[in-house]
């Protein structure tokens, strides 16, 4: 027989994977559950993806639950012009596929889309939150690693504080702009102050 791992190679591994997830990831997720039904959409293959979600231990997690999880065969191409007037083709997460198979239980005024991407959302703007995205180390031009320390990167504290209001206090989202949600849990505005409003 082989040697069975060791506590320490086991918390080694467990450092590992805790690092590669964004800080306060399951606490997040856990929150959201409470308030939201969750998906997962990946702009990757569902044999990376699915790798990633068993590894970070988010389809096990006794805290939340996915009602579904889609990969990039999902998404399509669309062509999006730019503000300097370039043309740019990429692809999105169309909505609009989850609220035609679901029609009673999602629409465009139950939703949020959570992205680091906001072109991932351009089918669906007012659905659409951009967060900042995460990356364990971050590279300034000349290949010095800079940043990178997930201890700083609080973004979800904010989002889950923003996402809870939001689920208790607004019926429809399509009436929040939801660009402003840092101003929302900073206090300086309010879920009443309809888009276009300043």
């Amino acid at each position: 027989g082989g040697n069975a791992p060791s506590n320490s190679n086991a918390r080694s591994v467990q450092d590992t994977i805790n690092q590669m997830k964004r800080p306060f990831m399951d606490e997040f997720l856990a929150q959201m559950y409470v308030h939201y039904d969750l998906v997962v959409w990946s702009q990757t293959s569902w044999r990376w993806l699915e790798t990633k979600l068993v590894e970070l231990g988010m389809l096990t997690n006794p805290n939340y639950r996915f009602c579904f999880v889609l990969d990039k065969t999902s998404m399509f191409a669309i062509t999006s012009t730019r503000r300097s007037g370039q043309k740019i083709k990429h692809y999105v997460k169309p909505l609009q596929i989850i609220w035609s198979k679901f029609p009673k239980v999602w629409d465009a005024s139950n939703t949020i889309h959570l992205d680091d991407l906001s072109r991932n959302f351009a089918l669906n703007i007012e659905n659409g939150l951009k967060v900042t995205g995460f990356y364990r180390k971050k590279k300034k031009s000349g290949g010095r690693t800079v940043g990178g320390n997930p201890n700083k990167d609080v973004e979800l504290v904010g989002l889950i504080g923003y996402c809870t209001k939001l689920a208790k206090e607004v019926n429809d989202f399509r009436d929040v702009d939801f660009k402003y949600w840092k101003d929302v849990v900073n206090g300086t505005k309010g879920f009443d102050d309809k888009k276009g409003m300043n």
